[in-house]
């Protein structure tokens, strides 16, 4: 009996039951009609697991189905290292991740996950659309709902007419400090369309603590702004152009230090002063590699000078007033 009990689940019948549900689902994930095969992409490389995907609700605004997966399974697209048992190893999935349904080649987010299902992960998926958000360099995946609002309700009261807030689209993503920080309400983002192009909408709602590890957001489409984009290109153009003439910002009564590659025969120079500035420099060769100079504010003027080593400029100061 205690061998039966064992090869059952153990001692305790709750025990038994969720290893009669395990089996249960393992069987499904070969004989059932709404079994397949889940990508879940790492770093360097994928992996492929058996899965159950269910149709749960499916409207023409979004797609979402329920997922079924063992905590523990085995690998489909790694080699065989001896027994069947000795290749299982933890399903990498858990809520905010997205994997791709490969029979079917779409994107899937795990947004929601039944915490009381303790036998094999169980969760809640929206399809993902098309193309990601890119935030720093970073790719998101996200669902998308919404998007088809086609007229503004305007209201009135007092003969104050005002119009109402409509969430035309809705997005779920995974949740993270950059996500956060970058859905800010009232926040103006580009997301992209359809096409693929961006487009501005404007940040209505939050919900950060709704779901573990998802970020849902309500936006509010937004008009194309050439004036903010003119400004922001502008404000680019001028921090290009200071990196590309090396300034340096500094205050009264600072020490700057500047290191170059050790010429020999080669001087240290100030240049293009303006008038009042008063400053002591002290220039010295470390091991005939690299050599320093030292420049140090005496007075509280303000001003800008040019560094210059070997007859090339090295970096333009620009002293700010405290």
């Amino acid at each position: 009996m205690s061998k039966r009990l064992n090869y059952g689940g153990g001692a305790r019948q709750q025990s038994r039951m969720i290893e009669d549900k395990l089996r249960s689902l393992k069987k499904a994930l070969l004989y059932s009609y709404q079994a397949g095969t889940m990508i879940i992409e790492q770093d360097d490389s994928t992996l492929e697991f058996r899965c159950l995907i269910n149709p749960d609700k499916l409207t023409y605004d979004s797609d979402k189905k329920m997922l079924s997966v063992p905590f523990r399974d085995i690998c489909l697209n790694m080699p065989r290292i001896g027994k069947t048992t000795e290749g299982v190893i933890d399903v990498p999935i858990k809520c905010g991740d997205t994997f791709i349904w490969k029979e079917t080649n779409t994107r899937w987010l795990v947004t929601l996950q039944y915490l009381e299902e303790l036998a094999y992960f169980r969760a809640d998926i929206r399809k993902c659309f098309s193309y990601p958000l890119e935030i720093d360099g970073v790719k998101y995946w996200f669902s998308n709902i919404g998007e088809n609002q086609q007229t503004i309700e305007w209201r009135m009261k007092n003969l104050e007419e005002w119009n109402k807030i409509n969430y035309t689209r809705t997005l779920y993503i995974k949740r993270n400090q950059d996500t956060i920080n970058y859905f800010k309400r009232f926040k103006i983002v580009k997301l992209p369309n359809i096409n693929g192009e961006l487009e501005p909408w404007e940040v209505q709602a939050v919900t950060p603590n709704s779901v573990e590890d998802i970020l849902i957001v309500h936006l509010k489409e937004y008009f194309n702004n050439e004036f903010e984009d003119l400004s922001n290109k502008i404000q680019e153009e001028i921090q290009e152009d200071h990196e590309l003439n090396e300034e340096q910002v500094v205050y009264p009564y600072d020490k700057i230090i500047l290191t170059c590659p050790y010429v020999e025969n080669a001087l240290w120079e100030i240049k293009n002063k303006d008038f009042g500035l008063d400053m002591a420099m002290d220039a010295i060769v470390i091991e005939k590699e690299d050599t320093t100079v030292t420049i140090q504010l005496l007075n509280g003027k303000t001003g800008k000078f040019d560094v210059f080593y070997n007859n090339k400029l090295v970096k333009h100061i620009v002293i700010k007033a405290i």
